[in-house]
């Protein structure tokens, strides 16, 4: 075409690029180290399957593949603007391995994606500028991306047209099913103006795809290049489990400036979509909180963006090793502060923990680590914390319990039942973490002595810690005080080590979580950890728990965040209730989409004052199956759910049970 004019639109179009990039680098320097290199099989795996495969999109219908549509799209394409890079220095360049058949097969699935991509611009479109869905924003940005892609797809396909036209002899004219079609529009056109029609087009498309590339980082958009990298480098292992704090040597804890992120989380926010897909489903956004986990992530970019002069140089002043003149820039830049300000306490401490929002975000963003870190900014370096919250502090500090009752009486719980205490037992197969609902809540009292009833009916060798148990932690964790939460993990750990605890079996899913994925950051691990409704449906199976045939009740199921989404325990509480002969109901939010009770994240211990209760937005969706009970496996869950019955006067239709209380109701005699 022109190799002068290819050269100078590819090295300034390139060289700003790289400037950009560059600048967005050094931002990411300034933030704090994070190796993310570890486990390269596993971490290429989920690339594959959530990045390229577009896993999470492909849960969704319609918008899903629409989207799945065009990202395909991109990368078949993207090989053709390659080429037609070259082609500006020689007219008949093609790329290696390109010549002959597997050209000409390239040229059907180039033509193929191009008009699904077209499609699915269409279809997109329509769906903003006309169908409007509450996740989404309208904004100009959205429209202007959408028509940019429609005219590379577009210019392509007419330049082809031209020339096929020109030369119908060209190797891949036939092939090149649509480019084809397209050049009988030139049938009766001069030679020369079909020319001018396929430089038009070739110069059209390689200077808006290279204006394309230099606008992405400039908006919502710039996921196009940091989603892959964003999804290989996301967190690995237990999607619940906050890093493990050191203390040693810090003087500052937790995130109150960007700076104390990990790069990381930055990253995450240059990836955010802006999608909307995690507000979907949240518990503060259903219920009219401050809290949207997208707009925790946008703020926080927006907030980097506003300071971005002052700390590229903070990152250019870490790359020299230059950290003391670092520091003295960092604390020199004038900016809110980001916890408590740019993220306000409302929404900081909306959040229940119950990781929908990461679950099904397309980009792997990290949103309740986000909350986490800010926290615990919050509450170590500057005690700021909802008022009613500091009784369940003070209760772990003395009592280790957020009930603030005497730590004596952690096993009034058992009464006059035959439950064996390690203490004097000295072994057992199962260690049975009570946890504190289990000990101090009256309602879960009632559900242990459930519990071990059925584990003596089945012979079960287990026993329990008493007054030797302390709270597993979550609370504290959850709530940001790191130091306490690691105080209560190591008297735990340290009872564990003197008993060989092996297996651990709890009611609890937030002591099943901490104990199988959280303990281990402290170098300690179970042979085993089973939430309850496992061990019983294994028991049942073995005919160890023997059942009598179920009535007519029709009964539905709630999911407990830290049991189902956080460990991917689904089956085993729905097929005892199955065991059981009952009719069960699904709601409409359920296994992944799971609805949270609004207990998590420390929200237990915390009043719920703005928006609706999320604990009746739940009960009105269970009430709305039909179903006379709600079965759950989380005593945090039991309580949410008792008290939303209660509180939306319900008591007459409809109970709230756990599933050991149901499975004792149906044992045959």
């Amino acid at each position: 075409m022109n190799p002068v004019l290819t050269t100078v639109l590819l090295l300034a179009a390139l060289a700003m690029f790289a400037n950009t990039i560059a600048d967005r680098y050094w931002l990411l320097r300034a933030a704090a180290a994070d190796d993310r290199r570890d486990r390269v099989g596993e971490r290429l795996r989920r690339l594959f399957a959530i990045g390229f495969g577009q896993r999470r999109l492909l849960y969704e219908r319609g918008a899903g593949w629409m989207h799945v549509g065009i990202f395909a799209g991109f990368l078949v394409v993207s090989l053709r603007t390659i080429a037609l890079c070259g082609r500006g220095f020689d007219p008949d360049f093609q790329l290696p391995g390109f010549h002959g058949p597997f050209g000409q097969a390239y040229a059907v699935l180039k033509d193929t994606f191009a008009l699904i991509v077209l499609a699915a611009v269409g279809f997109a479109a329509w769906r903003r500028l006309v169908l409007r869905p509450r996740r989404l924003h309208l904004s100009a940005e959205g429209v202007l991306i959408l028509a940019w892609i429609a005219a590379l797809m577009v210019t392509d396909l007419l330049g082809d047209g031209a020339l096929f036209a020109l030369r119908p002899d060209h190797p891949e004219a036939g092939w090149s099913y649509a480019g084809t079609a397209l050049s009988e529009l030139f049938a009766g056109v001069p030679a020369p103006a079909t020319l001018t029609w396929l430089e038009a087009t070739y110069w059209s498309h390689l200077v808006l795809v290279l204006a394309f590339l230099n606008f992405l980082p400039y908006g919502k958009h710039f996921h196009v290049l940091t989603a892959l990298p964003n999804v290989f480098t996301m967190k690995l292992g237990p999607p619940a489990a906050p890093a493990r704090m050191e203390f040693e040597g810090r003087e500052v804890f937790g995130v109150g400036k960007l700076e104390d992120y990990s790069w990381r989380r930055l990253l995450d926010m240059y990836s955010c979509t802006e999608c909307g897909r995690c507000t979907v489903h949240c518990p503060t956004a259903a219920t009219g909180k401050p809290l949207r986990p997208r707009e925790l992530i946008t703020d926080q970019r927006d907030h980097l963006l506003a300071v971005a002069d002052g700390l590229r140089r903070v990152g250019k002043l870490k790359h020299q090793g230059r950290d003391e003149e670092a520091a003295a820039a960092s604390a020199a830049l004038e900016r809110p502060a980001l916890a408590g300000v740019v993220i306000p306490d409302d929404v900081l401490w909306g959040c229940t923990t119950c990781g929908y929002c990461q679950t099904v975000c397309p980009v792997a963003i990290e949103h309740v680590d986000h909350v986490v870190d800010l926290r615990r900014h919050r509450m170590m370096m500057e005690s700021a914390m909802p008022p009613e919250f500091q009784a369940a502090l003070r209760g772990l500090e003395n009592n280790s319990n957020p009930w603030n009752v005497g730590a004596a009486a952690r096993e009034d719980w058992i009464g006059d039942l035959p439950v064996p205490r390690l203490r004097d037992k000295g072994r057992a197969e199962y260690l049975l973490f009570v946890g504190c609902a289990g000990a101090y809540d009256e309602r879960n009292k009632d559900v242990l002595r459930t519990v071990c009833r059925l584990l003596d009916r089945a012979g079960v060798d287990y026993a329990v810690l008493g007054t030797e148990e302390g709270c597993c932690g979550d609370p504290a964790r959850r709530a940001g005080h790191e130091y306490l939460f690691q105080a209560q993990a190591r008297r735990n750990l340290k009872t564990f080590a003197r008993y060989e605890v092996g297996a651990v079996v709890t009611a609890c899913p937030h002591c099943f979580n901490m104990i199988r994925n959280e303990y281990p950051q402290f170098d300690w691990s179970a042979s085993r950890v089973l939430h309850h409704s496992e061990l019983l449906l294994d028991l049942v199976g073995q005919g160890r728990l023997k059942l009598r045939p179920g009535g007519a009740a029709r009964v539905t199921y709630h999911d407990s965040c830290y049991l189902g989404r956080h460990n991917g325990v689904y089956d085993a509480p729905r097929d005892l209730v199955d065991a059981l002969g009952l009719e069960r109901v699904e709601m409409a939010r359920s296994r992944r989409d799971g609805f949270c009770c609004g207990a998590g994240g420390a929200r237990m211990f915390m009043e719920e004052s703005l928006g609706t209760r999320i604990n009746q937005n739940r009960v009105d969706e269970a009430a709305g199956t039909g179903a006379a009970e709600v079965c759950t496996a989380c005593p945090f869950c039991l309580t949410m759910i008792g008290d939303g019955i209660k509180e939306t006067g319900r008591e007459e239709t409809l109970r709230a049970l756990d599933l050991a209380e149901m499975i004792e109701r149906q044992l045959a005699d």
